[in-house]
């Protein structure tokens, strides 16, 4: 609560300075001065000028201070009316279409910046910058070695973003119910770090296929004949048959989970795939492809972090198939364990005349559950806290020491000898109250998890102000930046020897720790924030249109993106490729949806491509295709606005109130391509301008349907006759022509400058937790110069960003 306040009383401070504020933003005068005003004294001052006031709006003295709210929000009414063109009224003579678009830009780009600048002057003085759930977990496991799962439904609440952006200061905020959340976070992870009580007991509990599948006295006539072990259950695609089994958790931790199983492949099909997926906690605990004949059982093992209660458990084939509600697929009556020859008429055939799989079919054994499990006990992050042993004198100095020590690892610093004293003062009242030693230390360390120098990034101090981050607070937002979590003792002791600042050891220290595996994090982050993957699967692709398309699909584009990034960064690879490559990252599941063959497995890996496979760089990508689509068509607007947002940092002005949808072609008209509704809707002036930037660069792929498949036909649904075909040619802003999304992507290269100035801009918003303003664009430009210098390589202008002027300053 205390940090909310802070957060409030600094917003109110600063905000109140926003005539300051004004002059940082980008005014533009030059521009105001030659374009805007021109367009304004012509077209608005007659109704909205000294002798009249329309609406109580006065153009003429309106003030250039975007950061004022209230003044911001009379630009943007003045930018709604005009692109809408309920200004100048109909009465008056309608400003040339390429005009309304410079204004309304021009407009657009000052109210951008000015939120930005409200953002970074919120932390001006001393910011505070909440972890997101992703790294409050990450940094949970690596200060106490603790799984926590942040994302259940009893965890901490959604991160909202900005711009695709998760982790912006001033976005996260903390509400009195969240606090509520974060105490109930911390009282879970150290039950489970600590020691308290005695050892929990290691179970393990088995349900066998008879178990899951045979009821009532068919399951005791089986067992009276000793054929219990060869039951097995069938679990057809899409068969919900072994839904919702209880499974209880006495003690939070790790479990170990085994399953035996067959899973049968159909000829040329894919393999069957087995989910298991707590339903109470919405969590998918394993998935996995399962290739194995029926007398080739495999054993799967693999560990879950599993809150104490009862779970409902569902045990799926996930793969699209027959509704098991209209075919049942198992036998009934005498017969209920599997056997490929035991079916009825009226039931799902499983197995062709010959006996081979029909669907992707699981034959399921058993499945065991043993836990919880410990490394050791007491666990080791009781055996750290506690770090003088069971023989220690138990008395407040030890406490003291204790809570001294967590505090300066939780609170990524020095602590503070007044910090450490309310500490002390906790444990103090706990032992007047009768707790034990440890569950009185317990009571200091709940505070330390509670904490703002925890659950926040800290940077700067109101009694000594610094333009500059100290060696500490860089040694965090170099370690969140590359890892989502805490810097290491080696980073904290750099920090603590003042000369982690230097840049030889800063150069030396990113790329140390560019080579851990923790800078997977990064890697994962970064390009799905930056891209939005985010919004993959948030319009569900239609069943109907799409019946291939699953979850699984949908993760394996995902990933295909992150993991090329992840190439292109570990390898050194340059921007170019983000833009157009001859490769990419595919498994099977995924390159069957591209129709490339010779890629088997789950696992993504490097796949040469062809110009017949029609795809390289990220734009020709499943994922990014998807997202820009809205689950029943392609939506080559929003491909284009998304090209300018992401892949320019230069998004369009929002769109006029009202704008006219477009109009279904009548059953007795012929086919329509979506190109022809949106060049005629274009036709209208209000539309024109912008669209002109917007549309050719989603046009561009129009070869790409709602799920990233490639085709030459529109599948249009509405009208008679044949299909249109293709047409992605188009014409850019400048005058460029191309005929098709291979020659677009040539032009892209061509303006790579462009893109790596927008690249650094996305990056340092990520790692500094804000929007970029006016006052850094020298500093951008500097790092994207650099990067130029270094042939766009990414993982060298990741590290001129770090060592730049822009990653140390405040």
């Amino acid at each position: 609560m205390l940090s909310r306040l802070i957060g409030i009383l600094l917003g109110v401070t600063l905000l109140a300075g926003g005539e300051g504020l004004a002059a940082e933003v980008p005014g533009g005068s030059g521009d105001f001065a030659q374009t805007v005003k021109p367009f304004l004294d012509q077209h608005c001052v007659s109704c909205h000028g000294e002798k009249k006031q329309k609406g109580d709006l006065r153009v003429d003295t309106l003030a250039l201070d975007f950061v004022n709210t209230r003044i911001a929000t009379h630009w943007t009414e003045i930018m709604d009316r005009i692109n809408s063109g309920e200004m100048p009224p109909k009465t008056e003579a309608r400003p040339p279409a390429q005009d309304v678009a410079r204004v309304a830009e021009w407009i657009a780009g000052q109210l951008g910046e000015a939120e930005s600048a409200r953002q970074a002057a919120l932390g001006e003085k001393v910011s505070f910058r909440l972890l997101s759930r992703e790294e409050y977990r990450n940094t949970i496991r690596d200060l106490l070695g603790v799984t926590y799962d942040a994302t259940d439904p009893t965890g901490l609440p959604e991160d909202p973003d900005w711009q695709g952006f998760e982790r912006i200061g001033t976005v996260l905020t903390l509400s009195p119910a969240h606090v509520e959340k974060y105490l109930a976070a911390a009282e879970t992870v150290l039950n489970e770090a600590l020691a308290l009580g005695p050892q929990p007991k290691s179970e393990t509990v088995r349900w066998t296929a008879a178990r899951l599948r045979v009821g009532g006295g068919v399951y005791e006539q089986l067992a009276a004949k000793g054929l219990l072990d060869k039951v097995r259950a069938d679990i057809v695609p899409n068969n919900g048959a072994l839904d919702a089994r209880d499974l209880k958790i006495e003690t939070t931790g790790e479990y170990v989970v085994r399953v035996k199983l067959s899973g049968l492949r159909p000829a040329n099909g894919r393999a069957a795939r087995l989910r298991l997926y707590a339903t109470d906690i919405s969590r998918t605990l394993f998935e996995q492809d399962v290739d194995a004949p029926e007398d080739q059982p495999v054993t799967l093992e693999f560990r879950a972090h599993l809150p104490a209660g009862t779970h409902l458990i569902r045990i799926v084939n996930a793969v699209p198939g027959p509704n098991p509600e209209e075919r049942a697929s198992r036998p009934l009556g005498t017969k209920p364990f599997f056997t490929m020859k035991a079916r009825q008429p009226w039931q799902i055939k499983l197995t062709d005349e010959d006996f081979k799989p029909a669907w992707p079919t699981i034959l399921l054994d058993w499945i065991e559950w043993e836990g919880p499990v410990q490394k050791s006990w007491p666990p080791p992050a009781h055996q750290l806290i506690f770090f003088k042993g069971e023989s220690a004198t138990r008395d407040v100095v030890y406490a003291r020491e204790i809570l001294s020590r967590f505090a300066e690892r939780a609170y990524r610093r020095p602590v503070r000898p007044e910090e450490v004293d309310r500490l002390v003062k906790l444990f103090e009242y706990s032992q007047k109250l009768g707790d034990n030693f440890e569950t009185s230390v317990k009571t200091g360390l709940l505070a330390v998890l509670c904490s703002n120098n925890f659950i926040y990034l800290v940077e700067g101090s109101a009694g000594a102000p610094s333009p500059r981050l100290n060696d500490f607070e860089l040694a965090s937002r170099l370690s969140y930046f590359l890892w989502s979590t805490m810097p290491d003792e080696h980073l904290l002791d750099l920090a603590r020897q003042g000369t982690l600042h230097q840049p030889d050891v800063l150069r030396e220290e990113f790329r140390r720790m560019a080579q851990d595996p923790k800078a997977l994090a990064f890697a994962n982050s970064f390009p799905r924030q930056w891209l939005q993957l985010r919004r993959v699967g948030m319009f569900e692709p239609d069943k109907k249109i799409y019946p291939e398309y699953d979850e699984y699909l949908e993760k394996s584009m995902v990933a295909e993106t992150t993991s090329y990034f992840r190439e292109v960064m570990q390898q050194h690879l340059s921007l170019r490729d983000f833009l157009d490559s001859d490769w990419t990252m595919l498994n099977e599941r995924l390159a069957k949806h591209y129709g490339i063959e010779g890629v088997n497995g789950e696992a993504l890996h490097r796949v040469a491509l062809k110009p017949e496979d029609h795809r390289g760089g990220l734009l020709t990508q499943a994922s990014i295709l998807s997202l820009t689509s809205d689950g029943t068509r392609h939506r080559p607007v929003h491909r284009g606005k998304w090209v300018l947002e992401s892949m320019f940092g230069n998004p369009p002005p929002p769109p006029p109130p009202n704008v006219t949808a477009l109009k279904p072609t009548p059953q007795d008209k012929p086919k329509t391509s979506l190109r022809a509704k949106i060049e005629a809707h274009r036709d209208d002036a209000n539309c024109a301008a912008c669209h002109r930037k917007i549309d050719p660069l989603g046009l561009a792929f129009d070869n790409y349907d709602a799920v990233g498949h490639w085709r030459t036909e529109e599948d249009v649904r509405d009208g008679a006759g044949s299909n249109p075909k293709i047409d992605p040619s188009g014409e850019l802003v400048d005058g460029r022509k191309f005929a098709d999304a291979v020659e677009l992507k040539k032009l892209m290269v061509a303006d790579l400058d462009k893109f790596n100035a927008a690249f650094v801009k996305k990056m340092a918003t990520y790692a500094l937790r804000r929007g970029m303003t006016f006052d850094d664009r020298k500093s951008l430009a500097d790092v994207a110069s650099q990067g130029k210098a270094h042939d766009y390589q990414l993982s060298a202008l990741m590290e001129d960003f770090v060592l730049s002027d822009l990653f140390q300053r405040r």
